[in-house]
């Protein structure tokens, strides 16, 4: 299983890689007919691919800005106020909300994707 992000280029390394510990595996491009037919949208894509911790994501470079939407997802690690911390320090938005299990972080690149960060 992954998950598919469509994201802006200057995200790849700064917040998936350094912050979020994107591993990646491969890149390619989906042709404009093919996101025609897949996503209805009739523009070539890069797609970079790789290993997130235990989540596979495929993030779609482009330079469209996505409004505000519910979606997010959720990843689960050792580290959670680190990488917080981190994702602060370069500027990305952060909001901390405080439960009976502990602090749960979320996390938004620059495309509004929103990560929840908990500790395992």
């Amino acid at each position: 299983m992954h998950a598919g992000l469509q994201v802006l280029q200057k995200d790849v390394k700064p917040f998936y890689q350094d912050i979020l510990g994107f591993k990646v595996e491969r890149s390619f491009a989906l042709s404009a007919e093919e996101s025609l037919g897949i996503f209805g949208i009739d523009s070539p894509v890069e797609i970079v691919q790789g290993d997130c911790g235990e989540v596979n994501l495929e993030l779609f470079i482009s330079d469209n800005q996505r409004l505000p939407t519910y979606n997010h997802n959720c990843i689960t690690v050792s580290n959670a106020q680190a990488i917080a911390t981190s994702a602060l320090q370069k500027g990305y938005r952060v909001h901390n909300r405080k439960g009976k299990a502990g602090t749960t972080y979320f996390i938004s690149d620059s495309n509004r994707n929103i990560f929840e960060v908990k500790n395992l």
